[in-house]
C-alpha cells in the first residue's frame, strides 16, 4: 500500500462516512439529549479547574435513599470537538437505578494539547472525588466511561490509578495514535511525534487493576475495531463487540439504554443490576 494509498485508506478509517443515515442519527442524539436535560434535575456548567473548558454536568441520582455509584463519562470528537450537554440523553441509563451521572467537557485541541486533556480529565475525577457527596454520589464508587477520544481518555485515567476508580468502559477507544497522526484528522489536531508516544496506551505497559469493559461496534471501521481489539487483549479482557452498533449508536442505543446489553454490563459493574 503506497503512501497515498494509506492516507486515502487512513482517512475513511477515522470517518464517519460509513454511517449512511448520519444526519438522521445526529439529529436523534440531539432530540435524545434535550429529553435528558428535560426530563431530570440536573446542575450544569459546574468549574472543576480554572480553564474555561474545565466544566462538568451532574444528574443526581433517583430512587434512592443513600449514596449511590457515580459513572463519570467522557464524550470523543477526536478531543477537539463535541461537548458535555449533547451526551445528557445518558442520564435514562443510571439515574432512575440509583446512579449518579456525571458528564465532562475539557479543553478542547488544537489550542490545548493532549497532555492538557489528559490532565484536564485526571483533575476531574479529583474534583468529583473530593465534591460529590454534595450531589448524593459515594465518593468511594467512582466508574468512568468514554467513546472514541473518551475511550482513549479511560486507558489513561486507568493506568496507575490505583484502587480509585472502580471500573471503567472504553467505547470505540484510541489507543494508538499513530494512525489518526497519518489521517485527515490531523490537519487540525496537529499532534506532536511526542504526543503519540506518550499518549498511545497501546504502547507501553498499562498498569490497569479496575475492572475494564473494552467494547466497539460491529459496524465500525476496522481500525476502531481492531484497536479495541488489540488493546483488550493487552488488558487481558475479552472485548465486546455489539452487533449492528456504529460509532454513533454504541453510545446513543447501547450505553445509554437500559434494556441494551452493553448498558447492562456498565451497570452491572457499578453494582446496580445483580448478576
Amino acid at each position: 500500500m503506497s503512501m497515498s494509498t494509506d492516507r486515502v485508506w487512513l482517512d475513511e478509517q477515522f470517518s464517519l462516512d460509513r454511517i449512511t443515515d448520519i444526519e438522521q442519527v445526529f439529529a436523534r442524539r440531539a432530540e435524545a439529549a434535550r429529553q435528558g436535560r428535560e426530563g431530570f434535575d440536573y446542575v450544569s456548567g459546574i468549574p472543576y479547574g480554572p480553564h474555561a473548558g474545565h466544566r462538568l454536568n451532574i444528574f443526581p441520582a433517583q430512587n434512592t435513599d443513600s449514596p449511590g455509584p457515580v459513572q463519570i463519562f467522557i464524550h470523543g470528537g477526536f478531543w477537539r470537538s463535541l461537548d458535555a450537554d449533547l451526551f445528557s440523553f445518558l442520564a435514562p441509563g443510571f439515574v432512575p437505578f440509583g446512579g449518579t451521572l456525571v458528564v465532562i467537557d475539557y479543553p478542547l485541541m488544537p489550542t490545548a494539547r493532549m497532555a492538557d486533556v489528559v490532565g484536564a480529565a485526571k483533575l476531574a475525577v479529583q474534583w468529583v472525588e473530593s465534591n460529590i457527596a454534595r450531589y448524593g454520589g459515594d465518593p468511594d464508587r467512582i466508574f468512568i466511561s468514554g467513546n472514541s477520544a473518551g475511550g482513549h481518555l479511560v486507558a489513561e485515567l486507568l493506568d496507575g490509578a490505583g484502587t480509585t476508580i472502580k471500573g471503567g468502559a472504553a467505547l470505540s477507544g484510541i489507543f494508538d495514535l499513530e494512525p489518526v497522526s497519518r489521517s485527515f484528522q490531523n490537519d487540525s489536531l496537529s499532534l506532536t511525534t511526542d504526543e503519540v508516544a506518550r499518549f498511545s496506551p497501546a504502547n507501553r505497559t498499562l498498569a490497569i487493576t479496575a475492572p475494564l469493559i473494552v467494547t466497539v461496534g460491529g459496524d465500525e471501521t476496522e481500525v476502531f475495531q481492531q484497536q479495541t481489539t488489540d488493546f483488550a487483549r493487552q488488558c487481558g479482557v475479552e472485548p465486546m463487540i455489539v452487533a449492528g452498533q456504529d460509532h454513533i449508536t454504541i453510545v446513543l442505543d447501547g450505553l445509554a439504554d437500559p434494556a441494551a446489553d452493553l448498558n447492562k454490563a456498565v451497570r452491572r459493574q457499578m453494582g446496580l443490576l445483580a448478576d
